[in-house]
């Protein structure tokens, strides 16, 4: 029985590793008592028993969603909780696999922290991906971030579970017997201190300035606000020093580029005569041979040029699957601005103020592979988002943890400017320099600096910690074939 409630216990415990509590010891705990209990499970069991803890974890760690569908969405209560759950459930299938998977090769923990690994990754793009809540991420502010440039947040998870695994059969008087266990956790903290840089700053210091307009979500996408909205970022704007890179966050203005461009065009030429330039989210209309196509966007409007489409949408919130069949059965299938297209990859980077700016919006920066390979010619990072569609939750400071790993893993500085919070500018090694109080309307002001240089996991991605974690399962698989 005990065995059964380890699980759940596990996965309750792990969510709280995170931000905004950031008990990142809880990790090690949760993971090793996830672990521990699949000793002497069978195959089915051990499915059984990843599930709830994986029931569990994601049941708590992406509670936020229900504030999405209710509050924003106006999906009833009693309609929201239990579609959140089913969505909890859907991500328990990977723990579930796991469990199985470790079960059925033998219950060796090498298969165990290589399985981990290759599912989590799996997780990052199987129907678009959900690249949440990585073991990784509790360890941004550990000695272990520094793992990030050599592999991103792919061998930080790989460390990461690798020791809470040894350190739980070091507790079951087992740690002899996986040697290869203690050798990759050692070798990874060791790599992780070593006083390694691959990028370095030049240049003079780029002044920004970050607009953060604070408007509700429940009546911002309303006609009825559009002048409101307009003049809260006007002044916002009239507040901004002379010389400053000003950002407005993802969809500032909820009207399109092409009917708000007198207001934007102005604007941009206010900041243009004070030798600065404006970026800032718009939503965008295109029209083609098969009708209108709508995109989320970010454009420089003066001091430099460029436009993006974000290629990363969020399901639901961006676009609907299957929308033929299922618009219309609850509003909060019906969002606004919930029919955008997907950019194109090949899209190039924004230059503003003579600076080579690459842009994501809102959930892009969670996919690392994505920033990794956009990063190469950029001076600086850029992220816009809007965070109010979860509340005072935990969502946006998960969010904000994760975008401070790709600050890490590029060696850049990172601009975030979002809609109520949290907006920051964060350093190379990933630390905040600056930072705006959630839920206020302010500008912050600060500096970031160009950078040049790549780091190994720019060049490589994520396949040298795959092909790690699948040897890892080979090695496990070869062990108890011989034992």
């Amino acid at each position: 029985m005990y065995k059964t409630l380890l699980p759940v216990i596990a996965g309750l415990l792990y969510p709280f590793a995170f931000s905004p509590w950031d008990w990142w010891p809880l990790i090690i705990v949760s993971i090793g008592l996830f672990w521990w209990s699949l000793a002497g499970a069978s195959a089915k069991q051990a499915a059984w028993r990843g599930f709830l803890f994986g029931l569990s974890s994601f049941g708590v760690g992406v509670s936020w969603l229900h504030v999405s569908m209710h509050q924003y969405g106006d999906t009833p209560l009693w309609l929201a909780i239990p579609m959140t759950g089913l969505f909890a459930a859907v991500l328990a299938l990977f723990p579930a696999l796991l469990g199985w998977a470790s079960a059925r090769l033998g219950q060796r923990a090498l298969v165990f922290v290589g399985g981990w690994l290759l599912l989590d990754w799996l997780r990052s793009w199987v129907l678009t991906g959900f690249p949440w809540l990585y073991p990784g991420y509790a360890m941004t502010d550990t000695p272990l971030a520094g793992l990030a440039p050599w592999g991103g947040i792919w061998l930080i998870t790989l460390v990461t579970v690798a020791s809470a695994v040894w350190l739980t059969e070091l507790a079951k008087r087992r740690g002899q017997k996986e040697p290869g266990l203690l050798l990759l956790a050692l070798s990874g903290w060791v790599l992780a201190l070593l006083p390694i840089s691959f990028t370095e700053e030049f240049g003079e210091p780029l002044p920004v300035a970050l607009a953060q307009g604070n408007v509700p979500q429940d009546i911002r996408w309303q006609l009825t606000q559009r002048a409101a909205t307009r003049q809260i970022y006007a002044e916002l704007t009239e507040q901004a020093s002379p010389g400053h890179l000003l950002i407005w966050p993802e969809a500032a203005i909820t009207e399109f580029y092409q009917d708000a461009s007198d207001y934007l065009q102005q604007q941009g030429q206010l900041m243009a005569e004070q030798q600065g330039a404006l970026i800032t989210g718009v939503p965008w209309r295109e029209w083609s041979t098969t009708g209108p196509r709508y995109y989320n966007s970010v454009t420089v409007l003066d001091g430099g040029n460029g436009l993006y489409h974000k290629q990363k949408l969020v399901p639901f919130g961006e676009y609907v699957p299957l929308q033929d069949l299922i618009r219309g059965l609850i509003p909060f299938f019906d969002l606004p601005a919930s029919s955008f297209s997907a950019g194109s990859p090949d899209q190039a980077n924004l230059t503003a103020l003579g600076y080579q700016i690459s842009p994501f919006i809102c959930y892009e920066i969670l996919y690392p592979s994505l920033v990794a390979q956009r990063s190469h010619n950029s001076d600086v990072l850029l992220t816009i988002s809007n965070d109010a569609w979860f509340g005072t939750s935990a969502g946006p400071h998960q969010h904000f943890q994760m975008t401070r790993m790709r600050s890490l893993e590029t060696g850049r500085w990172l601009i975030r400017a979002t809609n109520n919070g949290i907006t920051a500018l964060i350093d190379p090694d990933g630390k905040v320099r600056d930072q705006l109080p959630q839920f206020e309307r302010a500008l912050l002001e600060g500096e970031v600096r160009a950078v040049r240089g790549t780091t190994p996991f720019m060049h490589s991605g994520p396949s040298p910690t795959l092909l790690l974690a699948a040897l890892l399962i080979a090695l496990g698989r070869i062990r108890r074939t011989s034992s």
